[in-house]
C-alpha cells in the first residue's frame, strides 16, 4: 500500500509536469503603453523671463507755498486725486482783509489818475493857443505820469495779495494717489512745509535687471509681457521705455524700465513682476514638449517611435517656448516622441501608442 502511494506522488511531481507548468524562458514582455507627440519645426523668437519690481512713474511731495494755519484737509492716505483737485485750504482771513483794503486804495488812485488825465487834456488845449504857461502844461503832464505809476504800483500790490490768497488753497499738481499725509487740520504750515506725498502709477514702471549678455539684443520700444505674483492669471502688455547704460557691478546686470498702462491702479508700486523679453531674431527650430525629455547622468534624450519600437536619441536643449522647448539632435519634423510613459522605457522596447497625439 505504501509503495503504491509513493509511485503516485512521484508521478505528480515528475519533471515533465513541472516543465508544463513553468512559463517559457525568453518570452517577450508586453508592449509598453505610451502617449506621443510630433516633433515640430516652427519659426520662434528666443525669450527670457526676468524678475523685476513695479515702481511709480513719479513721486512728488506737495509743499505749502505760503505759511498759514490749516483750515481744511480734504484728502487722506490712499485717496486717488485728479490734477488740480483741492488738497488743503489754509486760513486766509488776514490776507483777504488786506486785499480789500488794497482794492479800495487802488480805486481811489484810479479816480485821481482820471482827474489828472482830464486836467492834462485841458492844459494841452490851452497851451496850444498860448493861454497857459509851459510850466503849467508840464506840471499837468507830470501829475498824469505820477498818477499812472501809482495805479500800476497799487495794482501790483493787489495782484500779489491775490496770488498769496490763491496759494492758501493747495492743489494736486498731477493725478495720482496720496501715499503720505504730512499735516492735519489746525496745524501750522510754514512756507515750503510738506502737505502730502503723491505717487503717479499710470503708467506704472517695472524695473528689470537684464544680464549683460542679453542687453545688446533688446532696444527701446520693444514690447514685453509682464505677470505679477499678486495678480495671478493676468498678463499685462508693456513697452521698454529705457535701458539704463550703467551696470550693477555685483550682478553685471543693466536696469531696463518697462512702462505699462495702469489707469485703474490695478498694479501697485512694489509688486513683484516677471517680464518676458524677446532677446533674439526670429529663427526656425525643432520643438518638442518638455515632457518628452528624459534626464540621465549622461545628458538629455528623447524616445522616438519607429516601427512600434522606442529608440533613444540624445539631444541638446535650447530656450523654452511655453510648454515646448528647442532641441538639437538626430530628429526630424513629424517624428513621434514619447511624452507619457517614457519614465521606465528601455531602448528597443516595443510600445503601443494610446490616445491622440499631443500637440
Amino acid at each position: 500500500m505504501a509503495a503504491a502511494f509513493l509511485a503516485a506522488f512521484i508521478l505528480v511531481i515528475s519533471p515533465d509536469r513541472l516543465a508544463a507548468k513553468s512559463p517559457k524562458k525568453g518570452g517577450e514582455p508586453p508592449p509598453a503603453l505610451v502617449k506621443v507627440s510630433p516633433v515640430l519645426k516652427k519659426k520662434v523668437v528666443t525669450r527670457i523671463t526676468l524678475v523685476g519690481t513695479a515702481e511709480p512713474r513719479s513721486e512728488t511731495v506737495v509743499a505749502s507755498e505760503e505759511a498759514g494755519l490749516v483750515r481744511k484737509m480734504l484728502v487722506d492716505e490712499g485717496d486717488q486725486v485728479k490734477m488740480n483737485q483741492t488738497l488743503c485750504i489754509q486760513d486766509a482771513t488776514q490776507l483777504t482783509l488786506k486785499m480789500e483794503a488794497s482794492r479800495a486804495t487802488l480805486g481811489e488812485a484810479e479816480v485821481m489818475q482820471a482827474r489828472a488825465q482830464r486836467e492834462w487834456e485841458r492844459q494841452k488845449r490851452l497851451f496850444a493857443i498860448n493861454s497857459v504857461s509851459k510850466k503849467a502844461y508840464e506840471d499837468a503832464q507830470f501829475d498824469v505820469g505820477a498818477a499812472r505809476k501809482k495805479v500800476a504800483r497799487l495794482q501790483a500790490e493787489l495782484y500779489t495779495l491775490m496770488d498769496q490768497v490763491k496759494k492758501k488753497t493747495i492743489y494736486a499738481p498731477v493725478s495720482g494717489y496720496v501715499v503720505e499725509r504730512h499735516t492735519l487740520k489746525g496745524q501750522w504750515l510754514g512756507k515750503g512745509d510738506p502737505v502730502v506725498t503723491l505717487t503717479v502709477i499710470d503708467p506704472i514702471r517695472v524695473m528689470v535687471p537684464v544680464p549683460e549678455r542679453y542687453v545688446s539684443r533688446i532696444k527701446k520700444g520693444d514690447s514685453s509681457e509682464v505677470t505679477f505674483d499678486a495678480l495671478r492669471g493676468r498678463t499685462f502688455k508693456g513697452v521698454i521705455d529705457a535701458i539704463i547704460p550703467k551696470a550693477d557691478r555685483a550682478g553685471r546686470t543693466f536696469p531696463v524700465r518697462i512702462e505699462i498702462p495702469n489707469s485703474k491702479g490695478t498694479i501697485k508700486a512694489g509688486m513683484l513682476g516677471r517680464a518676458t523679453l524677446a532677446v533674439g531674431d526670429p529663427h526656425k527650430a525643432l520643438l518638442v514638449p518638455k515632457d518628452a525629455l528624459v534626464l540621465s547622468g549622461t545628458g538629455k534624450s528623447v524616445y522616438v517611435i519607429n516601427d512600434q519600437t522606442a529608440h533613444l536619441v540624445s539631444v541638446k536643449t535650447g530656450p523654452a517656448h511655453g510648454s515646448l522647448i528647442e532641441v538639437e539632435g538626430s530628429l526630424k519634423a513629424g517624428q513621434r516622441v514619447v511624452v507619457r510613459g517614457n519614465e521606465r522605457l528601455m531602448p528597443g522596447q516595443p510600445v503601443k501608442v494610446v490616445g491622440s497625439p499631443a500637440r
